[in-house]
């Protein structure tokens, strides 16, 4: 190890218990991504605060430890870290401060808490933790598309299923979840993320949904000591159905159709060949072949119409189904059908203008998306307000979080 990495290394073991508990090769990885964090970021002092390496070094680090288990590990919509030795005066608020971030871009830190913050996991407050949680929620939020990670659909996810724990501990009933985390969505999340890291097993045993939705969203496991990259489908076992099933199952389609079904363009190869048909019964037309000829088209065009009805066409229904979303397509006594289990949905984004439903699910494992698209405005409508019935998380050209609404919403 170089004299740098090995002072890199001291600074990481003293500040962050995380750290310490890596395999050697993860230390290294962690160490690498805690330098890129540094050279992207602008870290200054507060109050006349003299900063050094193992400032930075330290409170980027809280930040690595949240993003670990993912592939983009940057705050790309944050410039400036803030330090200052001890609480502070916020120009904003006009009150003093542990921490704050402010969306723009800056995030503002109190050394002297972030210090006592890890060397107590006892107490669940974590200051770091907190600040860079909700950094990481705006960054993400601004970008509200990430087609490489599906983050967005993930943390729209746990936002919606947050929303039951905030009524109960606004209604000051039971949780492991101290009363701050009912302020609002963004403190939900920060608060979540404290208790992730510092009392996961607790967690786990207490709400379990919402903690392995958390292990999806940050792809690592506290509770089981799998700092990154957990296998899914150890998280999610509802399994989805594919086959042929009979009558007989209980699996009852109902008589009344969504009205939505698979969208399924025409390929290319049928179109072209359906086309030649075409063109060449115009030139026997033209050229005034005879009548065998004739005959030869008519049959050919015939067949690229099956042929086009046959693999072109859309035929798959959608259905709601005993917690699955079902397509089905009938063949005589029995029913091929793909059902995906609603827990699995993780997000269905409306497109209004086009009535076009796109569903991000869990599949063996691996997060997938299929487009459905609307026989017409009514049949949009009908399978919308079906899936919200049934608690699938509705996004609107993208957008669903934040969710959460103010305390008035659940007064007594």
């Amino acid at each position: 190890m170089k004299p740098a990495e090995n002072q890199v290394d001291h600074i990481l073991q003293r500040h962050l218990p995380f750290y310490r508990g890596l395999s050697d090769r993860n230390k290294k990885i962690f160490r690498n991504r805690t330098f890129f964090f540094m050279r992207n970021i602008i870290f200054r002092g507060g109050d006349g605060f003299k900063i050094t390496m193992e400032h930075t070094m330290a409170v980027s680090g809280a930040f690595i430890q949240i993003s670990f288990g993912l592939d983009n590990f940057l705050l790309n919509e944050f410039e400036i870290i803030t330090i200052y030795p001890e609480i502070y005066k916020s120009t904003v608020t006009g009150m003093y401060h542990k921490g704050d971030v402010n969306p723009r871009g800056a995030i503002a830190i109190s050394w002297k808490d972030f210090v006592q913050g890890y060397e107590t996991d006892k107490d669940n407050l974590n200051v770091g933790l907190h600040e860079m949680a909700h950094a990481w929620f705006f960054s993400i939020s601004h970008i509200r598309f990430d087609a490489n990670e599906n983050t967005y659909d993930l943390l729209s996810k746990f936002v919606f299923l947050s929303e039951e724990e905030v009524v109960k501990i606004r209604h000051n009933k039971k949780s492991i979840f101290r009363k701050y985390a009912s302020e609002n969505v963004y403190e939900f999340f920060a608060v979540s993320i404290e208790y992730f890291f510092e009392d996961a097993k607790e967690f786990k045993q207490e709400l379990p949904n919402l903690y392995r939705h958390l292990c999806l969203l940050l792809n690592q496991d506290p509770a089981e000591g799998i700092p990154k990259g957990i296998k899914v489908e150890n998280y999610f076992n509802k399994d989805n159905l594919t086959g042929y099933l009979p009558k007989s199952t209980q699996l009852q389609i109902p008589t009344e159709k969504s009205g939505v079904a698979t969208h399924k363009r025409t390929k290319p190869f049928v179109a072209t060949f359906f086309g030649l048909q075409v063109l060449l019964f115009i030139y026997a037309i033209i050229a005034e072949l005879d009548s065998d000829i004739y005959f030869l088209y008519v049959n050919l065009i015939l067949f690229s119409v099956f042929f086009y009805w046959l693999f072109a066409r859309t035929n798959k229904e959608v259905d709601i189904v005993d917690h699955y979303m079902i397509f089905h397509r009938r063949k005589k006594t029995i029913r091929q059908i793909f059902a995906i289990h609603l827990e699995n949905i993780l997000t269905v984004n409306l497109d209004t203008v086009k009535n076009i439903f796109l569903v991000t699910y869990l599949h063996h494992g691996k997060i997938k998306k299929i487009e459905l698209r609307a026989k017409n405005e009514y049949s949009f409508l009908r399978f919308s307000k079906l899936l919200g019935s049934n608690n699938v998380v509705l996004k609107k050209q993208g957008t669903r979080i934040p969710r959460i609404k103010s305390k008035n919403r659940w007064r007594k």
